[in-house]
């Protein structure tokens, strides 16, 4: 006898499903909330002992904004200089915008030869465009360390910009690559049917519709460049960015600058975020 021929017992089963669900509901709510808890928590335990009245930053000993008033000031706040920090964090931006600005335009013109033509090697060039990606960090700095050593470049800035572009270009060709795979290319034909050129029907049919595409990548290889500490660690010679700054303040103990800074950082990033939702506009 199966279970749709007992009235009782499927409704039973019914019963015990609906159960299920509805407990499932509140089960995957905290698990959520355990999620934002371990995602959000400790950028508050930060900017909260932001405004601790402590030299050791981690014992609260009531509210301040002293650190704050010292660091705007430009005093130096527990063994944080700020003319240091400010300088770390202009060489960070400028690598940044620079790799960017160049990942961007050739990781869009390397998706499209990907997406667009076929070669004799082309899953070898594949790999080779998902290498800097899946290698670990510590080699490819190494690699670009002795590639620099060897054709007699000097470290510094414009090393690091190359090391950031040679991985920006990766990530923007795949985020942008994963676009153009859901492309329908019927749209161009029809452009050019009316009339169009192949710029016009760039500029007004494909771009358009890849520009999500472009900005994500723009923004990963962004967020990627600003991050990085290995390979930045082993091609920028004796300057510093942000990470490479904040990683020799921390060694030495977490002080109330390191959390003022990283703090503003947090704020400006949010204030850019907001930014960028206002120009784009409501998306619910």
């Amino acid at each position: 006898m199966s279970l749709a021929d007992d009235p009782s017992l499927w409704q039973r089963v019914r019963r015990v499903r609906s159960r299920i669900f509805e407990h499932g509901t509140v089960v995957l709510a905290f698990q959520a909330l355990l999620v934002y808890l371990f995602l959000y928590v400790p950028i508050a335990v930060v900017i909260a002992l932001s405004f601790n009245d402590s030299r050791y930053a981690v014992v609260w000993q009531g509210f301040t904004t002293e650190w704050y008033e010292a660091l705007l000031t430009g005093e130096t706040v527990a063994r944080v200089n700020p003319a240091a920090a400010f300088q770390s964090l202009v060489y960070s931006i400028e690598i940044a915008i620079v790799t960017v600005l160049v990942s961007t335009v050739f990781g869009t013109m390397l998706a499209f030869a990907l997406d667009r033509y076929e070669f004799p090697g082309k899953g070898l060039f594949i790999g080779l465009v998902y290498m800097p990606i899946i290698i670990p960090s510590i080699v490819m700095g190494i690699s670009l360390l002795l590639f620099f050593n060897i054709i007699g470049m000097s470290l510094g800035i414009g090393t690091a910009m190359i090391a950031h572009i040679a991985f920006g270009i990766s990530f923007v060709a795949v985020v942008v690559a994963a676009r153009l795979q859901t492309f329908d290319r019927t749209l161009e034909e029809a452009a050019k049917d009316l009339g169009a050129n192949e710029l016009e029907t760039f500029r007004y049919v494909t771009f358009p519709l890849i520009k999500p595409g472009i900005i994500a990548g723009a923004l990963l290889a962004f967020a990627m460049s600003f991050d990085d500490f290995v390979v930045t660690f082993f091609v920028i010679g004796r300057e510093n960015t942000l990470p490479i700054f904040f990683f020799a303040m921390v060694r030495q103990g977490i002080s109330p600058g390191v959390n003022v800074i990283a703090s503003l950082i947090i704020v400006a990033t949010l204030l850019l975020v907001a930014l960028a939702q206002w120009i784009e506009g409501p998306i619910w």
